[in-house]
Formats: C-alpha cells, sequence, structure tokens
C-alpha cells in the first residue's frame, strides 16, 4: 500500500492562545512523527490564523466555507483525518462511509458533555476514534452520549514550555502591583495565585467563592494577598466586589501579563489555587506545577486528572462549600512545609506524565493503530 497520507483539521496551532491552541502543538508533532515512522505526509488546515502559512501548513483567516471545502477534498485524499475540534468535522461525516477517510475527534470538554448538540452527537458516533483531554471528560462523555469509540488521552505541556531543571525555590524577588483599591503595593510571601482569563459568561473558575471567604483568611493571616490573573470582561466587576469587601489592599489583578512578568508571577507565588467547575483538564494547574506550587483544584472536574487530593494539592467539593474552601486555603497556609512538600511532589508528577513528550506518546500510541498495514 501508499504511504498514509495525515490531514490535521484545525482551530489553530502557531499563532493562537488558549489551551487547544497548546494541546494542538503536541498533537501536530504526534502526527509528524507517526508520519515519518510510517513513510507518510501530514497537512495541516488551520481555520483561525490568519499568516501566510507553508508547506504542509495552509491558513484560512477564518474562512468557514472555504476551510469545510479543503477539509472535505483534501480528506478525499488521506488516510486519516485528526479535527481538533467536532465543529470542524460536520462537512467530511456527509461523505459516504467507503470514501470517508479515519476520523479521529479531539474532545475538550463542554461541547462533548453538557453543551454537546445534536450534529456534534452523530459526528461523535460516527468517528472511529475520539480521544479526551482527560479521564474525566470520558466519563462524562459517557453520561451524555451512548456508542462512541473514546479513549483518554490526557493532556501535557507544550513543546515551547520549559521545564524546571529542579522544583524551584519561592522567590524572594521584589514584585509591586495595584492593589484593587488603586495603590501600589509589593507582594509578600502569602501570595494565593490564579491565572484565567476573565469572562462574563464564565465565572466558574473560583474568582468570586475565593473573594468571598477571602476576609475570614485574612482573620488568620493578616498578610495574605489575592492576585487574579487575567484580561476579560470580568476584570472591572471583580475589582468592584474586592473593594466592596473591604479587600481592596490585598487584592491584585494586573491583568493580563507578558510571558516574563507571568513567570516571575508563579515564582512569587506561596500556591496556585482555582477551585474551579469548567476544566476539561486543566493546563494552568500543570504550569504551576512546574513551579513547584501546591495546587487547589476541584473534585469531580477535570482539574482532578491533573492535582493528586493530599498528594500535590488540595481537591475541594464541586459544589463549593465555603468552610470547606476556607480550611483548605488556610490549611496550606499554615504550613509552609506541607506546602512545600506538596509543591515538589506536584513537579515531579508533571515530569512523569505530563511532558509534552508524555502527551505525543500518548497521542502516538492511540492513533497508530488506525494507520496499521499502511507503512509502505
Amino acid at each position: 500500500m501508499g504511504s498514509p497520507r495525515i490531514l490535521f483539521c484545525t482551530t489553530g496551532v502557531f499563532d493562537t492562545v488558549g489551551g487547544i491552541a497548546s494541546a494542538n502543538r503536541n498533537v501536530l508533532a504526534a502526527l509528524q512523527g507517526l508520519a515519518a515512522e510510517t513513510g507518510g505526509t501530514v497537512e495541516t488546515l488551520a481555520l483561525g490564523e490568519a499568516g501566510p502559512g507553508k508547506p504542509g501548513y495552509r491558513t484560512f483567516r477564518g474562512d468557514k466555507i472555504r476551510f469545510a471545502l479543503a477539509s472535505v477534498l483534501n480528506g478525499l485524499r488521506s488516510d486519516l483525518v485528526v479535527f481538533d475540534h467536532v465543529q470542524l468535522s460536520r462537512p467530511i461525516f456527509f461523505l459516504p462511509r467507503f470514501l470517508r477517510p479515519k476520523v479521529v475527534l479531539l474532545a475538550h470538554g463542554s461541547e462533548a458533555t453538557w453543551r454537546l448538540r445534536p450534529a456534534s452527537a452523530t459526528a461523535f458516533r460516527h468517528a472511529d476514534l475520539v480521544l479526551t483531554n482527560s479521564h474525566y471528560t470520558l466519563r462524562r462523555m459517557g453520561d451524555y452520549l451512548t456508542r462512541f469509540n473514546g479513549a483518554a488521552c490526557p493532556l501535557g505541556l507544550p513543546p515551547q514550555f520549559e521545564i524546571q531543571p529542579a522544583p524551584p525555590p519561592t522567590s524572594t524577588e521584589p514584585i509591586v502591583l495595584e492593589a484593587a483599591d488603586g495603590v501600589s503595593r509589593a507582594l509578600g510571601d502569602k501570595v494565593l495565585l490564579l491565572v484565567s482569563r476573565l469572562d462574563a459568561t464564565e465565572r466558574e473558575k473560583g474568582h468570586r467563592e475565593l473573594l468571598s471567604v477571602f476576609p475570614r483568611v485574612l482573620k488568620a493571616f493578616p498578610n495574605a494577598q489575592l492576585v487574579f490573573v487575567g484580561a476579560g470582561s470580568d476584570l472591572e466587576p471583580l475589582k468592584t466586589i474586592a473593594r466592596a469587601s473591604g479587600l481592596g489592599a490585598s487584592v491584585f489583578l494586573p491583568g493580563r501579563l507578558l510571558a516574563g512578568a507571568l513567570e516571575a508571577m508563579y515564582h512569587k507565588a506561596f500556591a496556585y489555587v482555582m477551585p474551579s467547575r469548567q476544566e476539561g483538564f486543566g493546563l494552568v494547574y500543570l504550569e504551576a506545577m512546574n513551579y513547584a506550587k501546591p495546587c487547589l483544584a476541584c473534585h469531580d472536574d477535570g482539574g482532578a486528572d491533573v492535582v493528586a487530593d493530599g498528594e500535590t494539592g488540595v481537591l475541594v467539593a464541586h459544589d463549593i462549600d465555603e468552610a470547606e474552601l476556607l480550611r483548605a486555603l488556610t490549611g496550606l497556609l499554615a504550613d509552609p512545609a506541607r506546602a512545600r512538600r506538596l509543591g515538589e511532589a506536584g513537579w515531579r508528577r508533571l515530569l512523569d506524565q505530563f511532558t509534552s513528550a508524555a502527551h505525543q506518546a500518548r497521542v502516538t500510541g492511540l492513533i497508530r493503530p488506525l494507520l496499521k498495514g499502511r507503512a509502505p
């Protein structure tokens, strides 16, 4: 048989931000490795990117019609097509089964579970393989969908992310930020960090719950500080809540930070706290673990695939109970030695399970059987 042709249809890889794009960098590298292994080729179609592209990588500047036509026409000439989002895959399923290539769909969370659309359900059922970003997402898909061929393929940090060679110590370098009350203040040694977009339509990352319990945290630890890094439509409302709660001097919302400043913030943090109820996986926990930070996440969420309760951090109930959240936060702050042990264990867990190479190996191992017999 001839050399296999692999087609990767994606929202974006190189010029796109966000967790899906980060995961795509590993997926593309894995597909390129498979192509090299089998003597095949990989072509990538990127819907959302606007650059000129390069050999084997075409961009479509958001033109959905051109992208859909290209995915079908190139799919007809391919042995395997991988889609990074189920909505991109719908045109390929209009092809008769005997003309259709093998199809792999990547599932990231809500689009495969509680936001599942009928057309997407049909696509998932007809795909040759569905790779979910976590065991949690795979279990949740089973609650909403039957008769699909799914496998968990937990993510890893993207290839360009530099893994720390050893668990780094907490930085003592000064960082001064403007607090929610408008006054610039230095960060101390009890910084609780949360990094995420601040979207008013997605309020389940835990910001409001943290603000709600933080006055009681300050009673026990007056020098504790909350830092919410990220930009979006919820930035100003969160500042208003902080000021109205009397937290203006202890809460900092600096917006989006450039890479160097964000790295310094991770080094400075005491712990990473994101009691989110909307994670399909939670790449940001891995980023924090790279800096040996203990993490706070939720049970029954994708973050529980990443954060091992009592080993690398603390998990709280998905339906946030303020008393439990308060105990988790104060428990970390009260025992810096324990927090450090959890953080170092998280760094080791990252190195063992969630590197770029580990993610690529999982993708390769799960997709390789679909190309069985295609090697020249």
